[in-house]
């Protein structure tokens, strides 16, 4: 697809005057998340990225040759340039402006993974309890990337096929110092939500977290739900059991106070009478009542 006026002028003219075209023009998909703007970059110096995950989202565009390129565009993503995006899945729309009066329309996009890519990923993903665990929890795992590699698969753009940048704007660098304003402003909304990468690649929070849910095999209920007890038990025991527990308690008791806790989120009732038992089985081994 090609968004080049049909009178394209290599020169940005700020005296030039064209209808308004921007995103708002567009019909976003209902699944589309929508950051208002002007947005400007948290980072105000120096490599933009916070967490892990948005600083290889960056590291990407390095390991594919663009970083010269992606450079430009860091002034325009930390002085408000971008007015707003839009994320969908496979691409990203906004609206940047530039020297003229009207915004320039700048997509990314990114290659969706097949259905049957994705079955090979969740099965890849299902098999480890603790990422499962930790997804579910929010989190993102920090080895992800090898379990996607090793079903034939990358999260990350790491071929040149994998992503493309359009803008409507007379710069011919691919990326413009508008797109690449844009893809810096990505990595920042992944240190807040990693789970927009999976929206990039075609799955967003809902359905991804739906079918890890379906766990099954090595990954069963119970693994993963003993890999997310594991993931919080130390600010648990620190901060949330109730001072019954550490009074011994009698063996029945236990339940009944972790019920003051509430119900996880995300665990149907049965799961969550799983979870109960192994906490109070822990419980009792760290209070000594093994006999």
């Amino acid at each position: 697809m090609s968004w080049y006026y049909d009178d394209f002028d290599h020169y940005d003219d700020p005296d030039d005057s064209y209808d308004d075209f921007t995103l708002a023009d567009y019909e976003m998909p209902p699944t589309a998340l929508t950051i208002e703007g002007p947005i400007q970059a948290m980072s105000r110096r120096g490599d933009i990225g916070r967490e892990w995950w948005g600083r290889q989202w960056v590291q990407a565009m390095n390991n594919l040759g663009m970083d010269g390129r992606l450079q430009r565009g860091k002034t325009y993503a930390r002085n408000g340039s971008v007015q707003r995006i839009h994320i969908s899945e496979g691409m990203v729309y906004a609206d940047v402006q530039g020297n003229r009066a009207y915004p320039y329309r700048t997509a990314i996009e990114l290659k969706l993974f097949t259905d049957e890519e994705w079955a090979r990923a969740l099965d890849a993903l299902r098999g480890q309890a603790l990422y499962v665990a930790k997804l579910l929890a929010g989190e993102m795992p920090q080895d992800i990337e090898q379990v996607f590699q090793e079903a034939g698969l990358s999260l990350f753009p790491n071929k040149r096929k994998d992503i493309s940048f359009e803008c409507s704007c007379p710069d011919w660098g691919d990326p413009c110092k508008h797109a690449a304003a844009v893809y810096y402003l990505v990595a920042e909304q992944l240190d807040s939500d990693p789970f927009i990468l999976f929206h990039l690649r075609g799955r967003r929070r809902e359905l991804l977290l739906q079918a890890l849910n379906q766990t099954s095999g090595s990954a069963g209920a119970e693994s993963v739900l003993e890999a997310r007890f594991k993931l919080t038990a130390g600010k648990f025991w620190r901060d949330d059991v109730p001072q019954v527990i550490r009074q011994k308690p009698n063996r029945q008791d236990i339940p009944f106070a972790l019920r003051q806790l509430g119900t996880p989120p995300d665990l149907k009732p049965k799961d969550v009478r799983v979870l109960y038992n192994l906490v109070a089985d822990e419980a009792w081994r760290w209070l000594g009542f093994d006999g």
